[in-house]
């Protein structure tokens, strides 16, 4: 019996992630996808290709630590963006340590929050495996006497700057919406044992009773082949084998995970510059809310604050952005390329 095959058949469902509690104070992304360009699944996105880099698949063995696992993956995307760098992995076990429950497993909820208040840390400095590179057990992955108050400041450096849930789970393009804008979402699914989720293409559970299990992941791709609309997590259960459907090794997801039985809490973060900006900068974020901000000098670019952040306007969406700014009756002010370079950053306006 591998790993995979033991960790599933000793994990109940909720195990190694448990659907959150309700908290009517959540920011929902829901609103903000409605004010987003449109998804164009026939183009699709890839995080990878994206950003130029190239994410090493997770293996969390025997533990129960998904939660730990899927944030990982999206603050180390973040840091690349922020940074302009290669990859750079993310430790699983300074997340999952904070956040575990007594039983096991944690909330979703639970590591978005610890990445806006704590932090992160790099694999490098906290590994998530055991000597000899050995996918982590429960107790390793709980252990917390790594956490000093050095530590503690070390994080801060990846904190990002807020959470957000998506509500309705059973729209497919709100979930590529934020993992286009956002970089990615983490999510739970319910699993059966049905001898598929080590395989390219996972089949959900046949029917509420058949729900074995639930999973922590990171999606960051999506797209449309030959047979539907897909998103891809690489998941935390190592490797796999890649094909003409799948030459990333990624596994999809598709349509009919989508829905509140059997998908549930994704949340997005969005980030926070890992540097600290000039008050002049701040200033003009907080004072420009849904307005246009002007370069004041070559190559003259152009972008629109949206909750916070500074979205550039491509050539193709000026027009789109006027008509934006003309609606909410505001026009912001130049600024020079220092102050621009400063300015937090989103996707794409």
């Amino acid at each position: 019996m591998n790993i995979l095959k033991s960790y599933i058949r000793r994990n109940q469902r909720g195990k190694g992630v448990f659907e959150d509690k309700t908290d009517h104070s959540d920011f929902k992304y829901d609103g903000m996808a409605l004010s987003a360009a449109p998804v164009d699944w026939d183009k699709g996105y890839d995080v990878e290709k994206e950003l130029d880099i190239h994410i090493n698949l997770k293996h969390q063995g025997p533990s129960s630590s998904c939660v730990g696992q899927g944030w990982s993956y999206q603050i180390a995307v973040h840091d690349c963006v922020e940074t302009g760098k290669s990859y750079d992995e993310v430790s699983a076990k300074a997340v999952y340590s904070q956040i575990y429950l007594p039983s096991g497993g944690a909330y979703i909820r639970d590591g978005a929050k610890l990445a806006v208040d704590w932090g992160a840390l790099k694999e490098a400095i906290i590994p998530s495996y055991e000597s000899g590179n050995t996918p982590p057990s429960e107790p390793f992955m709980r252990e917390i006497g790594w956490k000093t108050p050095q530590r503690d400041k070390e994080a801060e450096a990846l904190k990002s700057k807020e959470y957000r849930v998506i509500g309705d789970v059973e729209n497919i393009d709100i979930v590529a919406t934020a993992i286009r804008d956002n970089y990615g979402v983490v999510f739970g699914v319910y699993g059966e044992n049905n001898g598929t989720w080590n395989s390219n293409e996972p089949k959900p559970p046949s029917s509420d009773l058949k729900r074995d299990w639930a999973h922590c992941i990171y999606g960051g791709k999506y797209g449309r082949d030959n047979i539907s609309k897909w998103v891809s997590i690489p998941n935390s259960w190592g490797t796999r084998g890649s094909d003409s459907l799948h030459p990333d090794g990624w596994q999809k997801l598709r349509p009919e995970y989508f829905n509140k039985k059997i998908m549930f809490n994704p949340w997005t973060l969005t980030d926070k510059p890992n540097f600290e900006m000039s008050d002049e900068a701040k200033r003009v974020l907080a004072q420009n809310e849904k307005k246009i901000i002007m370069e004041a000098e070559a190559p003259g670019r152009k972008g629109i604050v949206i909750n916070g952040e500074l979205r550039e306007i491509t050539n193709d969406r000026q027009s789109a952005a006027c008509l934006y700014a003309l609606v909410n009756n505001n026009f912001g002010v130049p600024v020079n390329k220092k102050i621009w370079e400063e300015l937090t950053k989103g996707n794409n306006f």
